[in-house]
């Protein structure tokens, strides 16, 4: 595959909030490229093939790309709900989505992506994007919650995460819904499985029967049924296509 693929530790100002910041450059036509579901939003500069600066939501199952040789694209990766302390847009309306950016911040938007065109490297554009971050909205409730569910890998009872809020299962289902665009049930089962994406390379492949384990799972079957649900491969077939 020939990608280059690079992440960018974010300041220390914005790393509770941002997972990284991370470019991307084909140097041939690169077909089905997947990006799997993770529990973040980006927002994605894009150069070449469907150019512009968008949003891109919380998604709910994989979605590939093509990219032609030439096409690049950078972006910043907010943490699985923490796009709220920046964008004023409900999950539930970009949730699977790519919104214009100017949708959701209008003129500025613009300006900023005149100044991330002028950019003369990708490591400027990504300082250019950065310091458009400021004056973050400190973590909500979902937001906290969020980041609990990401600090157990997923492995929590919904209705544990609704008694130590203080509310209905519910409730907590409609505030979910609402700001991060998924159901905190359905955003375990995303972050469960992105934690399951990190461990295969580490386990031998064929029989993922720790990995099940380790991740949550009752058993290999049902974490095969789970993995194929939102990736579209099997973990076999995952873990033998090049990174």
């Amino acid at each position: 595959m020939s990608v280059a693929y690079r992440e960018h530790a974010p300041s220390p100002l914005l790393a509770p909030y941002v997972e990284c910041f991370w470019s991307i450059e084909a140097g041939a036509v690169i077909v089905e490229y997947p990006v799997l579901p993770d529990g973040c939003a980006d927002i994605v500069f894009a150069r070449g093939t469907a150019p512009g600066l968008r949003l891109v939501g919380t998604m709910t199952e994989a979605r590939r790309f093509t990219l032609a040789a030439g096409d690049f694209q950078m972006g910043v990766r907010f943490r699985p709900g923490m796009a709220a302390s920046f964008i004023k847009l409900p999950g539930s309306e970009s949730t699977d989505r790519m919104i214009p950016l100017s949708d959701v911040w209008g003129a500025a938007a613009k300006q900023l992506e005149n100044q991330i065109v002028e950019a003369a490297s990708a490591e400027r554009a990504i300082a250019v994007l950065e310091a458009q971050l400021v004056d973050p909205a400190e973590p909500g409730t979902v937001q906290q919650i969020a980041a609990y569910v990401v600090e157990t890998n997923g492995q929590v009872r919904v209705d544990d995460l609704a008694f130590s809020a203080g509310m209905s299962a519910r409730q907590l289902r409609r505030l979910f819904v609402e700001q991060i665009g998924l159901s905190p049930k359905h955003f375990c089962r995303v972050i469960r499985f992105r934690n399951s994406v990190a461990q295969l390379s580490d386990k031998g492949r064929g029989d993922w029967t720790q990995v099940a384990l380790d991740c949550g799972y009752y058993d290999q079957a049902h974490f095969i049924n789970e993995f194929r649900e939102l990736s579209g491969y099997t973990p076999s077939e995952f873990a033998s296509r090049p990174r």
